[in-house]
Order: C-alpha cells, then structure tokens, then sequence
C-alpha cells in the first residue's frame, strides 16, 4: 500500500494549515481525501503537487474559482491553457489600468503635497476638519486646472498646437 499523509502530516508539508486544505478539498482543489477506520482525512502524496499548483496560481492571480475550472477542464481530458491564456491576459489589461489609475492618484497625491506648507496650521485656523483637505477643489476641477498648467508651460493646447505665452496664470484661456 502506498505511503498516505493525514491532514496534519500534509499541512506541515505544504505549508499550510489543516483548515486550508479541508477548505481547498471541499472545493474540489484536492482529490477527495480517503477515511481511515477512526475517520482521518488521508490524502495521496500526490495531493502536495496539488498544492504547488494552487501555491503557483495564486501567485499569478487566479481565482480559487479559475483554478477549480482548470482542474476540471483538465479531468474532463480538455486542455486549460487557452482559458489559462485568456485569463491571464484579462489580468493583464487589469492591472494596466489599475498602474494607470493608482499613477494618476499618486500624482494627484505629490502635486497636492507640493503645495502644502511644511508643519501643522496655525491654531487659529484649526477646525472640526484639516483645513488643507478643506481646501482643495473639487477632484474633476482640480485635475482640469493642473490639465490647464501643464499645457500652458508647455506653451501648448491639448492638441499640441502652440499657445498662449507660457505663463501659467496669464488669465488667457485659448488653452481650453
């Protein structure tokens, strides 16, 4: 008979708690685990190469849906790896936009910071909220205004024709 591992003998191995792999079985990421006579889940030593693959999985993203998906496209005898592709390249273009995003936030966040005075505010001007935040225009108008800023120190409109004379502030408008 071939060497099995219980549940605590295979946590230890992989890495993980009991209630992991109970959780994992129960989704059908883990062969069903045999009984033995006193009831102890007894898993083949096949079960840790099941467990690098949701380890491995993980690490690139996928869902404990998506990876239960490839294991049954692959016990039906159908090969993953086109779902694997499509998914990974929808994870991709996710977070893409989520560098795009976090980016702009971040330097939303440092134009922001630039602005504000080194220190606290002064006692007299400290209210129910932080008067810096208080402050700031809306979010969609103060991204149009820095917009605006950069196009005209740049001494170009957004279609990247001259204009103005460069001076952020100078009151002309053809920037817009």
């Amino acid at each position: 008979m071939r060497e099995m591992l219980t549940i605590s003998v295979l946590a230890k191995r992989a890495g993980v708690t009991s209630k992991t792999l109970r959780y994992w079985e129960r989704l059908r990421l883990l062969p069903r685990a045999a009984r033995s006579h006193t009831g102890y889940r007894l898993f083949e030593p096949e079960s840790l190469r099941y467990v690098a693959f949701i380890h491995k999985s993980k690490a690139l993203g996928l869902t404990l849906a998506e990876m239960r998906e490839i294991l049954r496209l692959a016990r039906s005898g159908q090969c993953p790896c086109p779902a694997v592709i499509g998914w990974t390249d929808r994870k991709i273009t996710s977070l893409e936009e989520q560098i795009r995003s976090l980016s702009a936030i971040l330097d939303r966040l440092r134009r922001i910071r630039g602005q504000w005075p080194e220190g606290t505010c002064p006692p007299d001007q400290c209210g129910a909220v932080c008067q810096l935040i208080e402050e700031l225009p809306e979010a969609q108008t103060f991204e149009r205004r820095q917009t605006h800023a950069k196009t005209l120190d740049g001494n170009l409109d957004r279609a990247g024709n001259a204009c103005c004379d460069g001076v952020a502030g100078s009151g002309r408008s053809c920037c817009q």
